[in-house]
């Protein structure tokens, strides 16, 4: 079996001939929403969007301030580029006329997460799936990196939902375009299931509403076309001597000894934890110090990239490590000098 995301037709070549393949249900197969739909997205989690990490899936421990125990179950839960909840709900077949409601109300309670408790169920659920080993703490490290904001409860209440099904009725379609024109970001994805001569199945995904199309024409309010910009709208540019001296004036302590210590050793690899060190600040408060630089990277320096390359390894504890090449490297020693120079004669 093969996964596609794709708006076409799919068909079977052979030397000048091209012979369309049936289309199945999945439901009519056996396939089922735990077993199949959800492995899917699990392994291939762009299916509910671009640089999605998932965190946890089959989600049910919900408590209400009552201690009533909702016995409602999230299909999956992640967390995308912009630092904000993806809500997954899976239907199989038809999605029912209450799929979206439904979904609402685990975005609800999802937007009450905590960065520990996500990290924790981060930790959960690479254990389950028989993935790396992870402390709760590294486990937030990665979260925080993953994102180009770093964890925020801003962006962490206000969870975007996607469903996915082989079809939508009308009624919830309405409710979708409706409820999107009032600030609710909910994407409806499609899947269809072919076989072919040889007996493949295939299955493609493709998305429904927003219509790409469209939405490249559409205008959104401030908040949502900009500070919740994702990292893909915004281009890779390489930092120049006035965008390093820029940063070294401003009040970043961690990105600071992240390039004070790559610098003095170019292209070699420097840990997190000894920047941390260096800043003289904690684990989670270097974390934090990173994630804030994310944020002013995006909307004062108006670029995807830091001035650093980055790369999530083990060396003793799981961590990020980062470096710098022989260019950068001279350009903030040198803008590092002016910086104390034009101190030194102020003072």
């Amino acid at each position: 079996m093969r996964t596609t995301q794709s708006d076409e037709l799919v068909f079977t070549v052979s030397g000048s001939h091209a012979t369309p393949v049936n289309q199945i249900a999945i439901e009519d197969l056996g396939l089922t929403e735990r077993a199949h739909l959800q492995e899917w997205v699990i392994s291939h989690p762009q299916i509910v969007g671009p640089g999605v990490l998932i965190l946890a899936f089959e989600f049910d421990q919900w408590l209400a301030s009552s201690g009533i125990t909702p016995k409602d179950r999230l299909d999956v839960l992640g967390l995308d580029s912009d630092g904000r909840l993806v809500i997954g709900e899976l239907k199989r077949g038809v999605a029912p006329d209450t799929v979206e409601l439904q979904a609402i109300k685990y975005a609800a309670m999802a937007s009450r997460f905590t960065e520990d408790q996500l990290a924790d169920l981060h930790v959960g659920f690479l254990k389950k799936t028989g993935q790396q080993s992870l402390s709760s703490a590294e486990s937030l490290e990665k979260l925080q990196t993953h994102t180009a904001t770093g964890l925020t409860p801003e962006l962490l209440r206000q969870p975007r939902i996607v469903l996915l099904a082989r079809d939508f009725s009308p009624t919830v379609t309405s409710s979708v375009v409706w409820l999107n024109e009032q600030g609710v970001d909910i994407t409806l994805k499609r899947f269809q299931a072919y076989r072919t001569p040889s007996n493949e199945m295939v299955v493609t995904v493709s998305q429904y509403y927003p219509v790409p199309d469209i939405a490249t024409f559409e205008v959104a309010p401030y908040l949502r076309s900009h500070a919740q910009r994702t990292t893909a709208e915004l281009p890779e540019r390489e930092w120049s001597e006035d965008d390093l001296r820029l940063l070294g004036s401003l009040p970043f302590a961690v990105p600071h000894a992240i390039l004070d210590l790559c610098s003095t050793r170019p292209d070699e690899w420097i840990g997190a934890i000894e920047a941390y060190e260096r800043a003289g600040v904690e684990r989670k408060a270097g974390m934090a110090g990173i994630a804030g630089f994310g944020w002013s990277m995006r909307t004062r320096f108006r670029r995807s990239n830091p001035p650093w390359n980055s790369k999530w390894a083990a060396g003793g504890v799981n961590q990020m490590y980062y470096s710098v090449g022989a260019r950068t490297a001279g350009l903030w020693a040198f803008a590092r000098d002016e910086g104390k120079s034009v101190n030194e004669a102020g003072g």
